[in-house]
């Protein structure tokens, strides 16, 4: 008996099983090329390095956006603003053995808050630093040196300590430079430029009046030696005694001031103002006409006081200048 083998049972033909193998062989060529090209890509890319728990976090330091550079003039006011990141500099031509004074002083509600401070520095053009002071609304900065090392270009430069201060004025005074003279000689006394405590500008008569009925001075007097950064009278007063308008004007500032406690700022034609503090109470309003004599509220002894009383303020065009030089 003979017999045939079939090709259609459960055997494969050597057609399928060449299919299978290149199929095969297809994959692991893919599977290969795929483990190579990450490889590389692990090489040639390096991840960026993880930041530990223990790495700090960075702390991005104020900036100041803005620095301002102009000249000082001896016994001319200048004007300038400060934010919260800004640096005004100052420049003014001295002679060794000058001895030099900058007043300055700051306008409330100009600023972030009455309560915002700054630093002013006297700086040598190499950087060296000759005097700094902190101060504020109440108390500004007073810088004083009695000689000058050198003939050189000085910087004054004020920063923002916290907030932002806003308006601020300031004066540079400077004696005459020495003249050299004959050993032994008497020496001729240094002539100085006019201090703030002298008259600004003449006013016509009753211009301004006293503020309250007191005039006995008490405490601080303008320009005090004993606190060169007192720029007021401080006028006799007692608890609720009524403070009225020196001259007639519209109320610019009338809230909290900080140190100056409750405070009355009074704009007058032609460049004046006055200042009224340590109110018990005001009871005049920002933008309100008042007449001179009018009631702007009672005194008392709110912010830096140790007792009832009423500090006064005359500034003209930012300078403050002697009160008792202008009231009758």
């Amino acid at each position: 008996m003979s017999h045939t083998n079939s090709t259609t049972g459960g055997g494969k033909s050597p057609l399928s099983l060449s299919l299978l193998a290149w199929s095969l062989l297809a994959a692991i060529l893919v599977a290969a090329a795929y483990l190579v090209g990450a490889g590389l890509a692990q090489r040639w890319i390096t991840p960026p390095p993880a930041l530990s728990s223990a790495d700090p976090t960075p702390i991005l330091t104020p900036t100041p956006t803005s620095t301002t550079v102009n000249w000082l003039t001896p016994g001319e006011p200048a004007d300038g603003t400060l934010g919260t990141a800004s640096v005004d500099e100052w420049r003014f031509q001295g002679h060794a053995g000058q001895s030099v004074t900058i007043e300055m002083w700051l306008h409330p509600g100009s600023g972030s808050s009455v309560e915002a401070e700054l630093t002013t520095y006297l700086v040598t053009t190499g950087g060296a630093t000759l005097v700094e002071e902190g101060g504020s609304v109440f108390l500004p900065p007073y810088l004083s040196i009695s000689s000058l090392p050198a003939d050189d270009l000085y910087y004054v430069r004020v920063l923002p300590a916290s907030g932002a201060p806003g308006r601020y004025s300031l004066l540079l005074t400077l004696s005459e430079p020495a003249q050299p003279g004959t050993p032994g000689a008497p020496q001729p006394q240094p002539r100085r430029t006019p201090t703030p405590s002298g008259p600004v500008v003449s006013i016509t008569p009753g211009q301004f009046q006293w503020p309250t009925t007191r005039r006995r001075i008490s405490g601080w007097t303008f320009h005090d030696p004993g606190n060169p950064g007192h720029i007021g009278l401080d006028i006799a007063a007692e608890m609720w005694d009524p403070i009225v308008a020196a001259a007639g004007g519209v109320v610019a500032f009338a809230e909290w001031g900080g140190g100056y406690g409750n405070l009355v700022i009074v704009e007058h034609p032609g460049g004046w103002r006055t200042y009224y503090a340590h109110f018990s109470k005001i009871v005049v309003k920002v933008g309100q006409e008042v007449m001179q004599g009018e009631l702007l509220g009672g005194a008392g002894t709110t912010g830096y006081s140790t007792g009832p009383h009423l500090h006064f303020e005359i500034r003209y065009q930012g300078r403050p200048v002697d009160p008792q030089l202008y009231l009758p």
